[in-house]
């Protein structure tokens, strides 16, 4: 096509060209200089800001400093032809649109372009609105592919930092581990002594008294130990069958008994289609941590209810207490290993971490809220049909 036969302005096209619906930087690849003016006087009066350019080359070291919504280019041109440029264009500026605009246009032609990557094949001579409707869509394509961009970094990113926590609780999984095991043995043996002495010393009430302190101390100790093997999932997690209703009462005595006059009032309340459901015995120890929580919040003046119910297709089992609740700025963080909001000596930190993870062992999930009521509520949510629970229904 020579350019004597190209319209020589947009008033020449059309009579009144339809303005654009927003405003955009497009930039303008065509080897002839008539061409070009064409398409700026268009663009420029639809309102957009136009940059004109005689090859790719350059195009490609405008784009890699400015953003661009949309290029417009021409398909033979030298040195690089408009099939090269949209192709490296994916590389330079992802988001920008090529739409062709040629003089040799065929359906074969186009399926190709589009395959390449143009969002649309434009055949000259082609009217000024033809042009404006095409940039509209280009540019309603252009935002799509800006918000998917937008969304995959935020995935990134949020990805790197699940990354970079999963990391972390793995290295002090190990360090755990590590220490656990070489404090149990010696640990072990300094009970056994304890309990020995214990018992050649009972006639001397001060040092048995001093003994079982020490004793009390070295069961803490163990415990901790415990939990840090839990914790390290090297512990072996019981997945034995008991009805979810016996695993509550069994684990609400457990902690009344242990509490003593200090334990606040506890109940359980089940719903009759998750009563009888088989969950794992390791949920045991899940249920009595958060009943140990929960009786702490309270200081032993409160009420803690455990209710269970099928929520859609999830066993939902709730650990509510009356207490006074968790700081706003504190929430965030309490599934963090070894963070605690408990006196020195109360409380190691793992409690929830080792309950959280227990419970992603069976399939779950963990989570907690402080409603504007008051008290605490944690919720343990398993998948229902892995737990004989096929019908996914609701109740109250």
């Amino acid at each position: 096509m020579s350019d004597s036969t190209y319209p020589s302005s947009a008033a020449q096209a059309t009579a009144a060209p339809v303005l654009g619906k927003r405003s955009a930087h497009i930039v303008v690849v065509d080897d002839k200089e008539i061409v070009r003016n064409f398409l700026s006087e268009v663009l420029v009066l639809a309102g957009h800001r136009v940059s004109l350019l005689s090859d790719g080359e350059k195009a490609l070291e405008l784009l890699a400093d400015e953003v661009a919504e949309v290029v417009l280019t021409d398909l033979r041109m030298e040195p690089l032809s408009g099939q090269e440029l949209i192709r490296r264009l994916k590389e330079v500026s992802p988001t920008t649109v090529p739409v062709v605009l040629t003089g040799y246009g065929s359906v074969e032609r186009t399926v190709e372009l589009m395959r390449m990557g143009a969002f649309d094949v434009l055949t000259k001579p082609c009217r000024a609105t033809e042009i404006l409707a095409t940039i509209e869509k280009a540019l309603a394509h252009h935002e799509a592919l800006n918000s998917n961009d937008d969304l995959r970094r935020r995935l990134d990113a949020q990805e790197g930092k699940s990354q970079h926590v999963q990391e972390k609780l793995a290295m002090i999984g190990k360090l755990a581990a590590g220490v656990a095991h070489e404090l149990n043995n010696p640990l072990d043996a300094t009970l056994r002594c304890v309990r020995m002495s214990k018992d050649r010393v009972r006639g001397d009430a001060e040092l048995a008294e001093y003994l079982d302190l020490a004793h009390a101390g070295l069961l803490r100790m163990a415990d901790i130990v415990q939990s840090l093997l839990t914790f390290s999932r090297e512990a072996a997690v019981e997945q034995a069958p008991q009805r979810l209703d016996d695993l509550v009462g069994e684990a609400i005595t457990g902690v009344a008994l242990a509490l003593g006059n200090a334990a606040p009032r506890m109940s359980q309340d089940l719903h009759p289609s998750v009563a009888g459901v088989p969950v794992p015995r390791g949920l045991h120890q899940v249920v009595t941590n958060l009943l140990r929580n929960a009786s702490d919040a309270t200081e032993g003046r409160g009420v803690i209810r455990v209710r269970g119910r099928l929520l859609g297709d999830r066993l939902v089992l709730e650990v509510q207490d009356t207490g006074s609740g968790i700081p706003a700025d504190v929430l965030p963080r309490v599934f963090e290993p070894f963070f605690t909001t408990k006196d020195p000596g109360k409380g190691t930190g793992l409690g929830l971490p080792i309950s959280a993870r227990l419970v992603e062992k069976f399939g779950g999930s963990m989570s907690i809220e402080c409603p504007a009521s008051g008290g605490t509520i944690v919720t343990v949510s398993l998948p229902a049909a892995r737990y004989g629970l096929d019908s996914p229904r609701e109740n109250s």
